[in-house]
């Protein structure tokens, strides 16, 4: 038993007993006085009627109505004659030996017929019969006190069981609400106040539950986001320490050129010929400086800058850029760009990242190679594809050729090492899926967007 279930058994059993006991106490006590009472009282009636009936019968009459009526009703009758002396009710004559005559007597006068003389009738209740039922209360007390036990001892059983359980069942799904387990239900069936505590709960289980499970997603995310923070910082440091070493050597090598014809030694007296060289050298510094630039606009950009980009009309006009430079290196160029296909994202963003997507499929191609550009919907998402052949990424540069200044191959002569490292920052920004992979003799990039409805 539970303590509550216990208490409750012990607090009815005990209710119960006093209550059958004291009840037992007053039946005793007060059935007997009410049979008292009313026995008294049907005793008057007869003796007014028996005091009729002598008042009409002659004195010879009198022995059958007296005998009739202490046979029915048990009572102890005197007869006093007008001295108040007591004589012989069949004789009437006076009895020797007087005896006191019982308090509470109730007097009759009354004459026979024909009769002078007056008589008194004293007729006293005889308390037998009570004390008869008395000591028959008394006798039947251990098999009513037993009954009185046992009834007592399985009502309390019962009331307490169907008490307490369905408070002992809230109590214990209570407490496995906290611990965090909102599997179970209490069964809110009954229509009383306890029904509607176990509705309540229910309702504060949903709840909890709801609002903790919005709680553990909410710190998923920030989890996420945090790990995403941490490695774009780790990026980002990557990254000017890249920008460092990178613009160390063109720097240096600017310097010493112009040092040289500063001074006019050796090879660099002819001033033209390296100024030239100083100033290619520059140029290509600035179209980096300003690729760095991108990169930290593309940092400090976010989803806030989101529109609606019509992105078939983007990758058109990127081809039409790239058309004349593919068809200078004999490359050719196949499309196959599905019309009026929208997406979310900045337009310039974009146009930079799938730029820079095509640039490297074009740069990385071949003389009289292929280059096929597909943008289409499947299976309701649009999906760019890139396919340049013959080509090929060797798997242990697979890795790493989104990282800022990485030549797969250690290949540095195309391009700052930028391109696929701003592509990323831009994707993952706008939550684009892309990924780069071998396919037989060609280069495969494959991006998917998510359609934006006009």
């Amino acid at each position: 038993m539970k303590k509550l279930t216990q208490k409750t058994f012990f607090m009815l059993l005990a209710l119960c007993v006093i209550i059958s006991i004291l009840s037992y106490v007053f039946i005793g006590i007060f059935i007997p006085a009410a049979n008292e009472k009313q026995s008294r009282r049907h005793l008057e009636e007869k003796a007014e009627i028996l005091v009729s009936e002598l008042r009409a019968a002659k004195a010879s009459e009198s022995e059958g109505l007296f005998l009739a009526f202490i046979q029915e009703t048990g009572a102890d009758i005197k007869l006093l004659n007008r001295n108040r002396e007591e004589v012989s009710l069949f004789t009437f004559q006076k009895k020797e030996g007087q005896q006191q005559i019982q308090a509470g007597a109730s007097e009759y006068p009354f004459r026979f017929l024909g009769s002078g003389r007056e008589y008194i009738l004293m007729v006293s209740y005889n308390p037998a019969h009570t004390e008869e039922i008395v000591t028959a209360v008394l006798r039947s007390l251990p098999f009513v006190g037993g009954s009185i036990l046992l009834f007592s001892f399985l009502s309390a059983l019962l009331f307490s069981y169907y008490t307490t359980r369905p408070i002992i069942r809230i109590s214990e799904i209570a407490g496995r609400m906290a611990n965090l387990d909102f599997s179970w239900y209490c069964p809110d069936v009954r229509d009383d106040e306890i029904g509607g505590l176990s509705k309540s709960i229910n309702e504060l289980s949903d709840r909890l539950h709801g609002a903790l499970s919005e709680l553990n997603s909410r710190n998923a995310l920030l989890a996420d986001e945090i790990v995403f923070e941490k490695e774009r910082e780790r990026r980002r440091m990557l990254f000017f320490s890249g920008v460092s070493h990178e613009l160390k050597t063109p720097i240096a090598i600017v310097i010493g050129q112009l040092e040289g014809m500063q001074a006019g030694i050796g090879v660099y007296k002819d001033r033209d010929k390296y100024l030239a060289r100083s100033i290619q050298i520059l140029q290509s510094l600035n179209s980096f400086i300003k690729e760095i630039l991108s990169v930290s606009h593309i940092d400090m950009a976010g989803k806030e800058e989101s529109s609606v980009v019509l992105l078939s009309s983007v990758i058109e006009e990127l081809l039409d850029d790239y058309h004349d430079m593919m068809e200078f290196q004999a490359i050719q160029l196949q499309a196959d760009i599905e019309k009026n296909i929208y997406v979310y994202g900045d337009g310039k963003l974009l146009k930079k990242a799938l730029g820079n997507a095509i640039g490297n499929a074009a740069g990385h191609s071949r003389e009289n190679g292929t280059v096929r550009v597909a943008f289409r919907k499947n299976d309701g998402r649009p999906v760019l594809s890139i396919i340049n052949s013959p080509a090929h990424i060797e798997e242990e540069d697979l890795p790493h050729i989104y990282e800022a200044f990485y030549h797969a191959g250690k290949d540095t002569a195309h391009g700052s090492g930028l391109g696929l490292y701003i592509l990323r920052m831009i994707f993952e920004t706008y939550g684009i899926g892309y990924r780069i992979e071998n396919c037989g003799n060609g280069v495969k990039f494959t991006a998917e967007f998510k359609e934006a409805l006009v």
